[in-house]
């Protein structure tokens, strides 16, 4: 039978044994923390790269986002006044909508997993907010006088005849008579002026279009942050270990071997040299 060591002998070996395991056993644990938090982070990043994607897909609709078209390029008021009678109109309905994820990019926690698209996007985001601060004060114009609001509805109003009543005639059908050809009174006149000249504020300076000089416009603004998002989406990867990890795998591994050896060669199942 092997005689059993001394006490002290023993509290030792196994002292040093349980600092070799602890050591290796503390390093595999960081290092499934550190692969878990890099996991997380990137289902944290894909989740939110997704929850933009879907409001760039509304603001598309504002920014005249499809492939071929140029937006609101470049004209005279002459042209304009033609082409856009009803931005006299102070009845003409402008929605806005929410973007809460383009919003809160700058607060997020993963601001700096995102460095490289985080400006395009921040830059749309303040696009989009003075598009929507601009046209709070062009609702408040045409909402400020009521009384001239209502005249100014009833001189707009389709001239139709009675029988078009029993037609059911299509809205598309129904003929707005163009401002040119109504009789305003002085007030009105400059009202209606003022509505058309904030209507083409709003579509030739802050929506643009591609010869438009303004870097921030709606229509080159949502361009340049989804383009930035799609090859920040299509190089996204999770984060992998760095390198120098592997040399430290190496020597925990080797810690936790050379204790299991230890072990053996106490109880005399390894034999000795």
């Amino acid at each position: 039978m092997k005689q059993l060591p001394d006490i002290l002998t023993s509290a030792t070996f196994w002292a040093s044994i349980g600092t070799l395991w602890a050591a290796a056993g503390a390093w595999f644990t960081y290092v499934a923390t550190a692969l878990d938090s890099r996991r997380k982070t990137y289902e944290d990043v894909s989740n939110l790269i997704l929850g933009v994607e879907v409001e760039l897909e509304l603001v598309s609709e504002w920014a005249r986002g499809g492939e071929e078209d140029q937006g609101y390029l470049r004209a005279t008021r002459g042209q304009l006044i033609r082409e856009h009678p009803d931005w006299f109109n102070p009845s003409r309905s402008i929605f806005t909508f929410d973007a809460p994820n383009l919003n809160r990019l700058t607060s997020s926690l993963h601001v700096k997993s995102m460095a490289t698209v985080i400006r395009p996007l921040f830059r749309l985001s303040y696009s989009i907010r003075r598009l929507f601060d601009y046209l709070d004060k062009y609702q408040t114009v045409a909402m400020s006088d009521i009384t001239l609001y209502q005249a100014v509805l009833e001189k707009f109003a389709p001239k139709t005849s009675p029988l078009d009543v029993f037609a059911s005639l299509p809205p598309e059908n129904i003929v707005t008579p163009p401002p040119w050809k109504i009789e305003w009174e002085r007030k009105e006149r400059a009202y209606i002026n003022l509505i058309f000249m904030m209507n083409e504020s709003i579509h030739q300076f802050l929506i643009g279009g591609a010869d438009s000089s303004d870097e921030l416009c709606l229509y080159k603004a949502y361009r340049s942050a989804k383009g930035a998002l799609q090859t920040f989406k299509g190089l996204l990867r999770r984060e992998p270990l760095p390198v120098w990890y592997w040399a430290l795998h190496l020597v925990a591994g080797w810690l936790a071997l050379d204790g299991l050896w230890q072990v053996l060669r106490w109880y005399e199942l390894w034999p000795r040299a």
